[in-house]
């Protein structure tokens, strides 16, 4: 997976390269510290790599790693600077536990599917962020993101709802599940980070809202984390 975002980082870096020389000029393909043509064999390597090791797995993760690398590139060359972007971050987000699972387990139990859902919610709830911190910056570029379309108010009333649904159902199931008191204590700090990060995303500072989509990804891997964990301590995951 790692193989695989090079590939779609070093795709977007190629493609954002005219707008970067404007709003970037640091980046390494803008000043010339790296040409296009090695970002290109970095793209090749990667690409390569990738492949060839999610094979020796199986055919189940080169798949679903395609299908994530696929994804990637449409946010790259088609969705980005689109209303639509944030479809293909909660895509992309979505498809991670299913890769590293079927990767580990050769298999997809039923709630595993759930979990994977709940990513997808979880990325769109990160994307919603994302857009939050580039707001004036792509207002001002002419940029059409879900941020620009909707407004600072509704955006961030969307990541909200987000994060709340994603919090409810993840604690609820973890107590109907039968609850431990690490798996719980463990969400119950993400579900906390993560209110500091919406509070900071609701800040009128750029600088504040960046961190704070930062800080809600972080809440997000810290709650998957102890809820894979009451998951797998109650059996739901497979042994």
């Amino acid at each position: 997976m790692l193989c695989f975002q090079f590939a779609v980082g070093v795709t977007n870096d190629l493609a954002d390269l005219p707008s970067d020389r404007l709003a970037h000029p640091s980046k390494p393909l803008v000043t010339g510290a790296l040409a296009s043509r090695e970002a290109l064999g970095i793209f090749i390597l990667a690409l390569s790599v990738a492949v060839v090791v999610a094979a020796s797995v199986g055919i189940g993760p080169l798949a679903i790693g395609l299908v994530g690398f696929a994804d990637g590139l449409l946010y790259d060359l088609r969705l980005k600077g689109t209303p639509f972007a944030w479809l293909a971050f909660a895509a992309g987000v979505g498809l991670l536990p299913a890769y590293a699972w079927f990767g580990a387990t050769n298999g997809l139990p039923p709630t595993l599917l759930g979990v994977a859902g709940m990513a997808v919610l979880a990325g769109a709830a990160l994307a919603f962020a994302n857009a939050l911190a580039d707001l004036e910056k792509d207002a001002a570029a002419g940029t059409r993101t879900v941020a620009t379309m909707l407004g600072r108010d509704r955006t961030l009333a969307l990541d909200v709802c987000l994060v709340a649904v994603l919090q409810g159902v993840v604690l609820a199931t973890t107590f109907l599940s039968g609850p431990e008191a690490a798996p719980i204590a463990v969400e119950v700090a993400g579900a906390c980070i993560g209110w500091a990060g919406l509070r900071l995303s609701a800040a009128r500072r750029e600088g504040l809202r960046r961190f704070g989509w930062e800080v809600q990804a972080i809440a997000v891997a810290i709650m998957g984390v102890g809820w894979l964990a009451a998951l797998s301590s109650a059996g739901l995951l497979g042994r």
